[in-house]
């Protein structure tokens, strides 16, 4: 902590910037890590005689080379959209110029299924981590989509035990409100490694369902 140094006030990229954080560079030795908290604060108004792509890489470009010609790691926080994105990328405020400008993209992100951690860069291999925050710190739950899928199997568990009785398919979506050909195609892999036991169009929790018939079809205790 001792070698960390906080700037509350600061120019803008165009105004300076990059100037201020080589005489930083400079002054200090093995000069190794800079975080902009948050980008928007030193960002410039956009050129109109560019699109949005074409303005924001402009504006960044200067940035990412001063870090990679002197070796700096410049972390720059920014903000998500509000809503849902196909792409994690497409989540993040403002064009597509400041993922493609950047070396590595991380985005934090969360939905019903819980907080991810989503990263893609040029010498990362891409992938999403399911996390979780607590007691102050950060742990990873491993890949997210093992996670929610393990999520989604536990709630259709929960929602045939509420039920107290065999459930189909669609009834299982009803209750849970996901995507009835989803459910179908989960279940069918839940009764395959015997999470779900099958009879007729239904599924149950237990080889035993409550009538006391098994997944066969025989009752319990029948020669």
């Amino acid at each position: 902590m001792s070698r960390l140094e906080w700037v509350t006030e600061g120019p803008q990229l165009d105004k300076g910037f990059i100037d201020r954080l080589e005489r930083w560079r400079v002054s200090v030795k093995d000069a190794r890590m800079v975080v902009i908290d948050v980008l928007q604060r030193v960002k410039p108004p956009g050129n109109r005689t560019q699109n949005a792509y074409e303005s924001d890489y402009a504006i960044w470009a200067p940035l990412q080379q001063w870090a990679t010609t002197h070796g700096v790691a410049v972390l720059g926080l920014h903000h998500t959209r509000k809503g849902a994105a196909d792409d994690p990328l497409e989540a993040l405020s403002g064009s597509n110029g400041l993922s493609a400008c950047a070396d590595t993209t991380i985005v934090l992100d969360q939905d019903q299924n819980g907080r991810t951690l989503y990263v893609r860069g040029r010498d990362v291999e891409e992938k999403e981590t399911a996390v979780i925050f607590t007691a102050g710190c950060w742990s990873q739950l491993g890949n997210a989509a093992d996670v929610r899928r393990s999520n989604e199997r536990s709630v259709i568990i929960a929602a045939i035990a509420d039920h107290s009785e065999p459930m189909s398919p669609i009834e299982i979506a009803d209750a849970t409100g996901k995507p009835r050909a989803n459910v179908r195609q989960l279940v069918r892999k839940m009764a395959k490694s015997e999470e779900l036991y099958k009879i007729g169009k239904k599924y149950w929790t237990e080889p035993v369902y409550p009538d006391h018939t098994d997944y066969t079809g025989h009752k319990e205790g029948s020669e």
